[in-house]
C-alpha cells in the first residue's frame, strides 16, 4: 500500500490512476507478488555523484513498472546515470545513450552499437535486446530473416524483429525519456515469461533519434523547471525560443528525411533498417497539449496506394492491444483521425512499403513539467507512462500476432514481385548528361534503400548510352518502393494530405527518367561504390591525385574554364575565392584555343628534362577543335591575379581534385565571342551572406539554405536575428537572404533599411512569402490589402471545411517551369525544369519583359495534388523575378529552391543568385 503522501504526489503529477498497471497490461506479467519473491529494481548511482535533495513530488521508478514483476538487482536502473528517476527532469540525449551502454555492460541481453553521428558529433546508437542464446548467433538470425522476407519464403523460423524508435522530434520529450524505461524493463525483468519472449523476439531500440534537437530542448525545459510547477499555457517552458528543439542541427525535420537521406542521422538509420527489415516499427511522438493520445491506424482514406489494405487491418488489430491498456488506466485516446499514412518519408510510413507495420504514437505534450490543456492536465511523468505502456502493448501484440505479421511481410514481397510482371516494361533508366553528379546522388539513395541499381557497362555505353546511365529493374523485391519514387500521380480519392502529395525523385534530382524494355545489365551497385568522393564513373574514381603538375600548367596556359553544370562547381568557386583567386563568369558564349595535349607535354618535357616522365593529365580535358565556353561557365585567367603564378597553380591543382573537367585555354584571343579580358566576363564578388532567422522566420526553410551553403558549398553564412535587421550595418554584407516569414513583421524601418541596402549594390534573395513582399514593396507599389472572406459567398456546411481547404492548398506539388538560360539566374539549367511548390501564392507580374527568367508553363502540373483552380492560377505566372534596384539586385523566388535538401533541380537558383546576382544588368528601363 502506498503511503498517503506518495499517492497524493502521484495523483498530482500523473493524474488519478484507477488501478495501476493490471497484469494484463504488462508484456511479461508474472503471478508473483512482492510478498512472493519479487525484488525491487536496483536504483544505484555512481559514488562520485551526490544524490539531490528528495523531492516529494518526484515520480518513482515503481510508479511506471508493472506491479508484481521481479527485476534483477544486478541491472542498474536509469537513475544510475540520470541521478534521479525518469520524469523527474528531462534527460539529456548523452545520458540516455550512456544508460544503454551501461545496460550493455551489465546485462547479457543487451548489445549496443553506434550507427551514425549527428551534425554536432553526438552518437546515434541502436540496442539489440534479446536472449543470450540469440545474441550468440544474431548475425546469422538477421541474415536468415532478411533473406526469407525479401524472397517471399513460405515459412520463416527464428525470432521476430521489432524496432522501437523514440523521439525523432527533439522537443517531444516523453518519447526519448521512455526508452530507458523500456531498456531497463527488458534487460532486468525476471521470470519464465520474459525469458521465453526474448527467445522469440529481437527488440531493436533506437532510443534517441534526434540527439541535437533533444539536447536543445532538454536544456530549455530544465532551465525553466520549477520546484512548484505551473501548468498555465502562458508559462515560458511551453513556448521555446526559436528554432525550438523539434529539428536537427540545421533545422530539418528528420521525420521527413527517411526517403531523402539528407542528414547523417538518416544516412545511418536507413541502412540499419534495411539490414534488419523489422516486421514491426514504432515511432513515438508528441502533439499539442490540448489533445489526448493518438495511435494508428490513421485516416483510412489517406493510405498510400502502394500500401496493401491488409496493413491497415493488422494495424487496427494491434490497436486493440493499446486500447485495452489505456482503458485500464482510464486514459483517453483516438485513432483514424488527423494523421495519415501517405508520405513514405516518415518513420511510421517508411516501414509500410517494406511489408512492415509502422505505427505512429502521438502523446499530448506537457512540453515542460505540466500543462493544463483543454482535455485536462498533462504531466511529463504521465506522458512517459502512456508511451511506456503502449511500448509494452506493442510487444505483446507483436508476440501474439507473430504468425500473421510475418506471413503478411513475406506475402508483401511475393505480391510485389508478381505485380512487377504486369508493369509492361523492364527497367527505369535515368541519367543526367549535363550534370552526372545528380544522377549519381539519386543512385546513391536508391541503393541505400535496398533498390537494385545497375550502371551501364562499357559495351552498353559504346552502343547506346552515356556512361552515366543507370538502370533500375522492375523485377525486384523493392519494386513498390521504386514505383512510389518514380510515379507521377495527380489525383486521389482523398485529396487532403498531412504532408506532401508528391516526391518523385527524378524531378527532385533533375534527371531524365524513362521506362524501357532494355534489360538491366552492367554493374550492380552496392553501398561500397559510393564511398569517398561522389564520382560517377570508374575513370573518375581512378583519377590520380597528382592531376596537374605546376610545370605542366605553367607551360603556356592563359586561362582555365569549368562548365557550370555540376553540383561541385560552387565548392570550387568558394575554395578559389577563399585562397584569393579571382574567378570570372562568361555572360556570353565564346570559343577559345585549347592548349593541345602535344604542346603541353612537349613544354613539360622541356621543363622537366628528357629523363623525367610526363605527368598524367586525366583531370584535364582539351579538345582538338575549338573550345566552347557557354554562358555561366567559370573562367580563371592566369593574368590579373593577386597570386604569383606558382602559388596560383598550386591552388588550382588543389581545387581541381574531385572537380572537373577543367579545360586549359592557350590564348586570351578568341575566335567568336568576347576575348578573355572583356567586361563580358565579370569578376565574381566573394559573397558575404546574412541569413535572417528567428521570430516568424520558417526554421525549416532557413535551415535548408544554411545547410546547403554551409555544408555543400563551403560558404560562410552569418545568422542574424531578423529583429536586428534595422540596427546592424548591412553594408558589411553583399547578400541578404529572406526566407518565408522573414518579412511578416516588417515595419517601415526594416523596409527602408533593405531598400537602401539594395540600392547601394546589395543582392537580396527572397523566397515564397518574402519573395512576394519584395515584388510588392521593393519593385512595385503595394497591392490593396486582402479584403478577407467574400460576404456574398454561398453558405457551406461546417463539415465541408477540411475538404474545401484542401482545394485551396497546394499540398507539396511538383510543377513545370521554363527557364531563360541566357539569364544569370538560370545559367546551367535546362530549358524546362521541375519546381517543388507547397504554397499557392504567386509572384505578381513585373513591367520589365527581361526580368522573369523562370516562369510556370501553361500546363504546369507534373505530380501531386493541386485543384484545377490553383493550377489555373499558377499557370504562366512568374516563378522568379530578378530586377535591379539602384546599384543592387532583387531576386524573388516563388518557391523554396532547396526543399528538404534534395531538390537538386532548383538548387542552382540559390547558388546562381549568390554567385551571379551582382552580375545582372539593368534592363527594361
Amino acid at each position: 500500500m502506498l503511503r498517503r503522501s506518495r499517492r497524493a504526489a502521484r495523483e498530482h503529477l500523473l493524474g488519478p490512476l484507477p488501478a495501476p498497471f493490471l497484469g494484463a497490461l504488462c508484456l511479461c506479467a508474472v503471478s508473483a507478488s512482492p510478498a512472493s519473491g519479487a525484488r525491487p529494481p536496483k536504483e544505484v548511482e555512481p559514488a562520485q555523484v551526490p544524490r539531490a535533495e528528495p523531492d516529494a513530488n518526484a515520480p518513482k521508478l515503481t510508479d511506471y513498472l508493472p506491479p508484481g514483476q521481479a527485476y534483477s538487482s544486478e541491472v542498474p536502473a536509469p537513475a544510475a546515470v540520470l541521478g534521479a528517476p525518469i520524469g523527474t527532469r528531462h534527460a539529456r540525449p548523452g545520458e540516455v545513450v550512456r544508460y544503454f551502454e551501461l545496460l550493455a555492460n551489465e546485462s547479457p541481453r543487451v548489445r549496443t552499437w553506434t550507427y551514425a553521428r549527428s551534425h554536432e558529433g553526438r552518437p546515434l546508437v541502436l540496442a539489440a535486446i534479446t536472449s543470450p542464446a540469440n545474441h550468440a548467433r544474431l548475425e546469422e538470425l538477421r541474415r536468415n530473416h532478411v533473406k526469407k522476407v525479401r524472397s517471399g519464403a513460405e515459412t520463416e523460423d527464428g525470432p521476430l524483429f521489432v524496432w522501437m524508435g523514440y523521439g525523432v522530434h527533439g522537443n517531444e520529450a516523453s518519447a526519448m525519456n521512455t526508452s530507458p524505461l523500456l531498456g531497463y524493463h527488458l534487460a532486468a525483468a525476471e521470470g519464465a515469461e520474459i525469458d521465453a519472449f526474448l527467445e522469440r523476439t529481437v527488440v531493436l531500440v533506437d532510443p534517441v533519434l534526434n540527439p541535437d534537437g533533444a539536447g536543445r530542448f532538454a536544456h530549455w525545459a530544465n532551465m525553466h523547471r520549477a520546484k512548484n510547477p505551473n501548468g498555465h499555457r502562458a508559462n515560458r517552458d511551453h513556448d521555446e525560443a526559436w528554432p525550438g528543439g523539434r529539428t536537427n542541427h540545421y533545422w530539418f525535420d528528420l521525420n521527413r528525411d527517411w526517403l531523402l537521406m539528407t542528414h547523417p542521422e538518416s544516412q545511418g538509420r536507413v541502412p540499419e533498417f534495411q539490414r534488419w527489415l523489422p516486421t514491426v516499427l514504432t515511432d513515438y511522438h508528441e502533439m499539442g497539449g490540448d489533445s489526448t493520445y493518438f495511435f494508428q491506424p490513421g485516416i483510412p482514406s489517406r493510405r498510400n496506394p502502394f500500401t496493401p489494405s491488409e496493413n491497415h487491418a493488422l494495424t487496427r488489430k494491434i490497436a486493440l492491444f493499446h486500447a485495452k491498456t489505456l482503458d485500464q488506466l482510464g486514459r483517453l485516446y483516438f485513432t483514424e483521425e488527423r494523421f495519415d499514412d501517405f508520405y513514405y518519408g516518415k518513420g511510421s510510413t517508411y516501414p509500410d512499403v517494406h511489408g512492415s507495420i509502422g505505427i505512429l504514437f502521438e502523446q499530448a505534450s506537457a512540453r515542460g513539467q505540466i500543462y493544463d490543456g483543454d482535455s485536462g492536465r498533462v504531466s511529463f511523468p504521465m506522458a512517459i507512462q502512456n508511451q511506456f505502456v503502449t511500448s509494452l502493448s506493442t510487444l505483446r501484440a507483436a508476440d501474439e500476432m507473430r504468425d500473421e505479421l510475418t506471413g503478411y511481410q513475406r506475402r508483401f514481397y511475393r505480391d510485389a514481385l508478381a505485380e512487377s510482371g504486369a508493369l509492361g516494361f523492364e527497367t527505369w533508366r535515368f541519367s543526367s548528361d549535363d550534370d552526372p553528379h545528380r544522377a549519381f546522388e539519386l543512385a546513391r539513395r536508391l541503393v541505400a534503400h535496398g533498390i537494385e541499381v545497375y550502371r551501364a557497362d562499357a559495351a552498353r555505353t559504346a552502343e547506346a548510352a552515356p556512361r552515366t546511365d543507370f538502370f533500375v529493374p522492375t523485377r525486384q523485391a523493392q519494386v513498390r518502393l521504386a514505383r512510389s519514387l518514380f510515379e507521377h500521380r495527380t489525383s486521389w480519392d482523398d485529396n487532403s494530405f498531412y504532408d506532401v502529395s508528391a516526391w518523385t525523385f527524378q524531378d527532385s534530382f533533375g534527371v531524365e527518367l524513362e521506362e524501357t524494355d532494355e534489360p538491366a545489365g552492367g554493374v550492380m551497385l552496392t553501398a561500397r561504390d559510393f564511398d569517398g568522393p561522389t564520382r560517377a564513373t570508374e575513370a573518375e574514381r581512378d583519377r590520380p591525385s597528382d592531376m596537374w603538375a605546376s610545370t605542366l600548367l605553367s607551360a603556356g596556359a592563359m586561362a582555365w574554364t569549368l562548365p557550370w553544370d555540376s553540383e561541385t562547381v560552387p565548392q570550387a568557386i568558394a575554395k578559389l575565392q577563399r585562397r584569393g583567386v579571382t574567378v570570372r563568369v562568361a555572360s556570353k558564349p565564346l570559343d577559345a584555343d585549347p592548349l593541345s595535349t602535344e604542346e603541353a607535354q612537349a613544354a613539360e618535357s622541356r621543363a622537366r628534362g628528357a629523363d623525367r616522365e610526363p605527368t598524367r593529365r586525366t583531370g584535364l580535358t582539351n579538345d582538338s577543335d575549338r573550345l566552347a565556353v557557354a554562358r555561366g561557365d567559370l573562367v580563371v585567367t592566369a593574368g590579373g591575379q593577386s597570386l604569383e603564378r606558382e602559388a596560383l597553380l598550386e591552388v588550382m591543382a588543389e581545387v581541381a581534385e574531385g572537380v572537373g573537367p577543367w579545360r586549359t585555354v592557350e590564348s586570351g584571343f578568341t575566335g567568336t565571342g568576347p576575348d578573355l579580358g572583356s567586361s563580358s566576363l565579370p569578376i565574381l564578388d566573394t559573397p558575404r551572406i546574412a541569413l535572417f532567422v528567428d521570430g516568424s522566420v520558417s526554421a525549416y526553410e532557413a535551415g535548408e539554405i544554411w545547410h546547403d551553403l554551409d555544408v555543400r558549398v563551403g560558404l560562410e553564412v552569418v545568422l542574424v536575428d531578423v529583429g536586428r535587421l534595422a540596427s546592424i550595418d548591412l553594408a558589411e554584407f553583399t547578400h541578404l537572404i529572406l526566407v518565408n516569414g522573414a518579412t511578416r513583421r516588417f515595419e517601415e524601418r526594416e523596409e527602408s533599411a533593405v531598400r537602401d541596402w539594395v540600392r547601394g549594390g546589395g543582392v537580396l534573395v527572397a523566397t515564397k512569402g518574402s519573395g512576394v513582399w519584395a515584388c510588392e514593396e521593393l519593385l512595385a507599389n503595394a497591392d490593396e490589402a486582402d479584403p478577407g472572406p467574400d460576404p456574398d459567398a454561398e453558405p457551406r456546411a461546417y463539415a465541408d471545411y477540411e475538404a474545401d481547404r484542401a482545394v485551396d492548398r497546394v499540398a507539396g506539388t511538383i510543377f513545370r517551369a521554363t527557364a531563360d538560360t541566357t539569364h544569370p539566374l538560370c545559367y546551367g539549367l535546362p530549358a524546362e525544369l521541375s519546381v517543388f511548390k507547397n504554397a499557392s501564392a504567386t509572384l505578381p507580374e513585373g513591367e520589365d519583359p527581361y526580368a522573369t527568367p523562370l516562369r510556370y508553363t501553361e500546363a504546369p502540373l507534373v505530380a501531386g495534388y493541386a485543384s484545377d483552380e490553383n493550377v489555373a492560377a499558377i499557370a504562366g505566372t512568374p516563378a522568379a523575378r530578378v530586377e535591379r534596384l539602384g546599384r543592387g539586385t532583387v531576386v524573388a523566388l516563388a518557391d523554396d529552391p532547396c526543399f528538404r535538401g534534395v531538390w537538386f533541380g532548383t538548387r542552382p537558383l540559390l547558388l546562381n543568385a549568390v554567385f551571379f546576382g551582382a552580375t545582372v544588368r539593368r534592363t527594361g528601363g
